[in-house]
């Protein structure tokens, strides 16, 4: 890194230094471990201020990227993005078009300023475009985006303060503000850190998302049981369709009428029983759904840490658990077969009373 770069560094890392209002280092009566705890818990305040300094273009206020907000470093050290400095291009060419008849077209080059320190460049397009890269920004860019940016909550009576803590008695996450205002270890209050609570109480968490893993189980176990009795039904009712039939076509010419109205019967009796199971197996999708969404609520809030929505989440859960649906299904698929039985009784006799011949009886269990 040049003499210039490292000043340039220098004067930006000056933003991040801690001072009062009244302009005097804030940690100049703090002791070191004191200091060192106060830096960590203003870190994440640190990190948006990073990004502001170092990742933005000061144009467009829009992050660096590889592409088109590219970083191109000015003959000034002052770096701004591709985009940014090829519209400056455009707009002062433009310029120039409408103050003398002689550009008809796009001039050649033109005089841009640095936004800056105004300190003046003249170049094509094609020269902006070959303007060095910022490599310590692309470095930067390339940094944050393999490490990630972590989702930061703020408290929300302490504006902009992070919620690093957790107060015990009262269960909910705090800021280092708090801590020593509303949240005092002499009138009763139980700080810890973050990552304390997340240990003590993710057990918890696990336990709920368990529970629930049971029950999504006990679920698939019936729907692969409702699955399997559609299939027994629509057996059921091909075979009985099949006696009917073989009955009715040695008597067929005297007992049509007494066959459609058996057929009718027994549409109805399958259809009454395919729509218990249907009905059944609404219930059974709803509810997987329901804990679907519960567990991925409770991973999300875990893996984020987000002690603000944790708890009523997982209450929200519990609660979903405790109210349990009335499924009546076992994990057996012989429990929903359908018993029947086609009572033709003395063939010879009925076809003397075929009015009342054959009826048929279905058993649900």
């Amino acid at each position: 890194m040049s003499a210039e770069d490292s000043r340039k560094l220098e004067e930006k890392l000056k933003q991040f230094d801690f001072k009062d209002e009244g302009g005097n280092d804030s940690f100049a009566l703090l002791s070191f471990d004191q200091v060192a705890e106060q830096r960590k818990r203003n870190l994440v305040l640190d990190e948006e201020r990073f990004e502001d300094t170092f990742l933005k273009c000061l144009i467009c206020r829009e992050n660096y990227d590889d592409e088109e907000k590219l970083p191109k470093m000015l003959p000034c050290h002052h770096t701004f993005c591709l985009d940014c400095l090829q519209q400056m291009f455009r707009v002062e060419g433009e310029f120039r078009q409408t103050l003398t008849s002689a550009f008809r077209s796009m001039p050649v080059a033109v005089k841009i300023s640095c936004p800056t320190c105004r300190e003046g460049l003249i170049a094509s397009s094609m020269e902006i475009k070959k303007l060095p890269n910022d490599h310590t920004v692309l470095e930067l860019v390339a940094f944050i985006k393999h490490i990630g940016k972590a989702k930061v909550s703020y408290c929300s009576k302490h504006q902009m303060q992070p919620l690093n803590f957790f107060c015990e008695p009262c269960m909910e996450p705090v800021c280092c503000d708090c801590t020593v205002i509303d949240h005092k270890e002499i009138n009763g209050h139980l700080v810890i850190s973050v990552d304390e609570a997340m240990k003590k109480y993710s057990p918890a968490i696990d336990k709920t998302m368990l529970e629930i893993e049971g029950e999504k189980k006990s679920l698939e176990e019936k729907r692969h049981a409702l699955e399997k009795a559609f299939d027994n039904v629509e057996q059921i009712q091909r075979e009985l369709a099949v006696q009917i039939r073989q009955t009715f076509d040695r008597i067929r010419d005297s007992v049509d009428e007494r066959e459609r109205e058996l057929f009718d019967q027994s549409e109805r009796e399958i259809d009454r029983k395919r729509t218990m199971l249907r009905d059944c197996m609404k219930m059974v999708t709803s509810r997987e759904a329901e804990l679907k969404q519960q567990t991925a609520k409770l991973a999300q809030t875990k893996d984020n840490k987000d002690l603000v929505n944790m708890f009523d989440f997982n209450k929200m859960a519990r609660e979903c658990l405790d109210i349990k649906p009335d499924i009546p299904v076992s994990k057996s698929s012989e429990d929903f077969a359908v018993s029947f039985q086609f009572n033709s009784r003395q063939e010879n006799g009925i076809r003397n009373n075929i009015s009342n011949f054959g009826d048929v009886t279905f058993k649900f269990d």
